[in-house]
């Protein structure tokens, strides 16, 4: 009877923790748009099923363990104390962790749009991951908080269990020491048949590719697609396609440059200072929020229709130094391959000093963009708030031009934090009120404060203008401008809902991919341009600057700003897909195929396209070229 009590106490305990899961994943059903009765039911049976398997490793572990001391008892003859308090223990630290994850996630993809994945991972870690994200003390606290109250709900739930079924039930009321058998057998056969049902109803929606319930399936993490594409040809049943890329997995090592750069050192080498604001989108420069900003641009190149080559730092910096996609990025990690430009300057005696307010080490830029650059030119404040360190390094970087050998030309480096979410600013810089004071991740509702955050982000930018400013009248002061080039740009950008996303890293929108950039070399002039242009062309844009003769296909895959046509399409990457962007569309392909991941196609300002068949027709061409591309700094495999 004891062993068939224990065997029912966990049962009754995971069956109330089933409930609490599902409780969870009611926050991904309310991320669904129920376009019609089948995304409905889809929803609802994937919901039930995967709440069930979410649970899964859990309950099989505990039930392992459990069997595993029950037989130790039974060959011992004897029943020991602490053999059940190890089952208990087992199933709720089990529970416990499944219960946080599952918060976690549903609040990343609340926030962010996507759930824990391989870049999530990254992020927690490498060092400075954590960090990037802006977290408070109070954020950390309430997420400490609510993780400690989920296992207390389990230790909880545990505790009154044992106490019904093994020690006489509620108000003296006996409770059945077993669940009848049917009533487990009718539980398990529901489970099964709402995950056979569901994997139906996917499996026919990628046949017709159905768009609804396959958006659907992505609010649920880990779902695992199940298609019929193989069987449904073999029968002879019509099958519509998504259109797609055929990307090869990328192997062979890196041929960068293609062959060694031909240069001839100027005379007079410029000076270089490269200016990149975190998450800063082209709309935030306008005479309003930057007005320093703003003049400065009309006092050299200013590029109205610029895309970053990513919508995370991580490919925005790294398309912005190498000049080429941003897929490359991890085996260039893999190699340790610093871009040619670091290498020119270097060979060239530049005297270098990089600042930022985040961290070299997230994303791997020691390990990259500035692999070859001394440790002791690499500098990163640590300030308190971003607005604070961001102070400190202008200060510091003026400090280096000052000090610096004038017999030797510099390039100075400076990655601002303002604009990053939390959007850091001092009360002088509020130009725009309310705005939202307490920024908590974990408490704030973005749907309601949405505007509040909107203005706090525009005060963010006014800030960042107020320490670009200090730069520039630097230089201007030190008459440096006539031998300086200058760079200020984005890493990326950033949406604030205007697409039902908030942040970066989750789509390829406007909001999210374009950014200002404005170049002012000396002598150029004033010149404002309306076409397409990408940060792969500032590699190829600077190098010629520098006595590179080498043409630019050599080593990137971008144009010279100041003496190309304009650039047909810019391609646009993240951790696992790639968008293809021109005058008119945009097409987002997944990097490795799954059934999961759909290509989408979308007008330039992120319409769907309800008929892409028509845009894959005229574009076959372009898009085969962008997979060649990819495949270009690459020894080819035989």
């Amino acid at each position: 009877m004891e062993s068939y009590a224990r065997s029912t106490v966990l049962r009754i305990y995971f069956s109330c923790t089933f409930i609490v899961v599902l409780l969870l994943c009611w926050n991904y059903l309310r991320a669904i748009p129920f376009a019609d009765p089948w995304t409905i039911f889809f929803s609802f049976c994937t919901c039930l099923s995967y709440g069930a398997i979410y649970l899964l490793p859990a309950a099989m572990l505990t039930i392992f363990v459990h069997r595993l001391l029950t037989g130790w008892e039974q060959r011992k003859k004897q029943v020991g104390r602490w053999t059940w308090g190890v089952v208990c223990t087992v199933a709720v630290l089990t529970t416990s962790a499944t219960t946080i994850l599952l918060f976690a996630d549903q609040l990343i993809y609340r926030i962010l749009g996507f759930h824990l994945n391989g870049f999530v991972w990254n992020l927690i870690t490498t060092p400075g991951g954590i960090g990037s994200m802006g977290g408070t003390v109070t954020a950390n606290a309430t997420y400490g908080a609510i993780s400690t109250g989920f296992v207390i709900l389990q230790i909880l739930l545990m505790a009154v269990i044992r106490r019904a079924w093994l020690h006489g039930g509620f108000a003296g009321r006996p409770l059945p020491a077993r669940i009848p058998l049917a009533g487990r057998k009718f539980f398990v056969a529901a489970i099964i048949a709402m995950a056979l049902v569901q994997s139906v109803i996917y499996g026919l929606s990628n046949l017709q590719n159905r768009g609804p319930v396959l958006n659907a399936a992505r609010a649920f993490p880990l779902y695992q697609p199940l298609t019929f594409r193989g069987l449904a040809k073999r029968l002879g049943y019509p099958v519509q396609q998504n259109p797609g890329l055929n990307i090869e997995p990328q192997g062979g090592r890196l041929v960068y440059p293609l062959a060694a750069l031909a240069m001839q050192r100027p005379e007079k080498p410029l000076n270089i200072v490269w200016l990149v604001a975190e998450s800063w989108r082209w709309d935030m420069l306008d005479p309003e929020i930057m007005p320093a900003t703003w003049a400065f641009a009309h006092q050299a190149s200013f590029f109205r229709q610029h895309y970053s080559g990513g919508n995370g730092t991580r490919m925005g910096m790294f398309t912005m130094f190498y000049g080429i996609h941003g897929a490359y990025w991890f085996r260039f990690l893999d190699e340790r391959r610093s871009p040619v430009i670091m290498d020119v300057l270097q060979q060239q005696d530049y005297q270098l000093s990089m600042y930022t307010s985040a961290k070299f080490s997230y994303p791997e830029f020691d390990q990259t963009i500035f692999a070859g650059v001394p440790k002791a030119a690499l500098h990163e404040a640590d300030e308190g708030s971003g607005w604070q360190s961001d102070r400190k390094n202008v200060t510091d970087l003026l400090s280096f031009i000052r000090q610096r050998d004038p017999a030797r030309p510099f390039m100075t480096f400076m990655f601002f934090e303002s604009p990053h979410a939390r959007y850091y600013f001092p009360p002088e810089d509020a130009i725009r009120q309310p705005y939202l004071e307490n920024f908590n991740y974990a408490t704030m509702s973005l749907a309601e404060d949405i505007g509040l955050i909107r203005n706090r982000y525009a005060n963010a930018c006014h800030h960042l203008d107020s320490q670009l400013a200090r730069i520039i009248d630097f230089l201007r002061e030190e008459n440096l401008l006539d031998s300086t080039i200058v760079i200020i740009t984005g890493d990326h950008g950033e949406e604030l809902l205007e697409n039902g996303n908030w942040g970066h890293n989750s789509a390829f929108t406007e909001q999210q991919t374009r950014v200002p950039l404005i170049i002012r070399v000396p002598g150029a002039g004033h010149h404002e341009i309306g076409w397409l242009t990408s940060h792969q062309d500032i590699v190829p844009t600077l190098l010629p600057l520098l006595g590179v003769t080498s043409p630019a296909a050599s080593y990137s895959l971008g144009y010279n700003l100041l003496g190309q046509p304009e650039r047909k399409y810019a391609v646009v990457s993240d951790w696992s897909r790639l968008a293809y962007v021109d005058s008119m569309y945009k097409a987002v392909f997944p990097l490795e195929k799954t059934a999961l991941e759909q290509s989408r196609f979308t007008t330039r300002d992120d319409q769907e396209l309800p008929e892409p068949a028509g845009f894959w027709q005229s574009h076959r061409t372009v898009l085969q070229a962008v997979v060649k591309e990819l495949s270009v700094f690459q020894e080819q495999m035989n």
